[in-house]
């Protein structure tokens, strides 16, 4: 499931952009799914520390946030992510690591939970 998500982000290959935004109808996009709408924020490198402010605002408007801090010095990194990790804990979200250096955020209970819950289910009924 990991590696689906993450060739659905684009994560696995090298990406031009620093900063962009996907809406779920639009290239392997959730646009058939029951849950309605996702947008998805990705930032690579070091705009994601210029940036976290914005990263954090679009948290807090219900947006799912993946930060790249591959070759991000420790120390900055670190920064920004203790930064959205306080938002994400204030909006009782979460945030998770999904490969070395690349973390997922998450406001409340989304559309990744749905999913995690649904691959439980469908274990179970197994």
């Amino acid at each position: 499931m990991l590696e689906r998500f993450l060739a659905l982000l684009g994560i696995s290959e090298q990406k031009d952009e620093d900063l962009f935004e996907e809406e779920s109808g639009e290239e392997g996009g959730a646009s058939g799914s029951q849950y309605g709408e996702v947008t998805l924020i990705y930032c690579k490198g070091s705009k994601c520390v210029e940036r976290r402010e914005d990263l954090a605002e679009a948290l807090h408007g219900g947006k799912i946030v993946v930060i790249d801090l591959k070759g991000v010095e420790k120390a900055e990194g670190q920064s920004a992510l203790d930064f959205i990790c306080g938002v994400a804990y204030a909006m009782r979200g979460v945030v998770m690591r999904i490969a070395p250096a690349v973390f997922l955020a998450t406001p409340k209970r989304n559309l990744v939970d749905l999913w995690e819950e649904e691959r439980v289910e469908a274990k179970d009924h197994e």
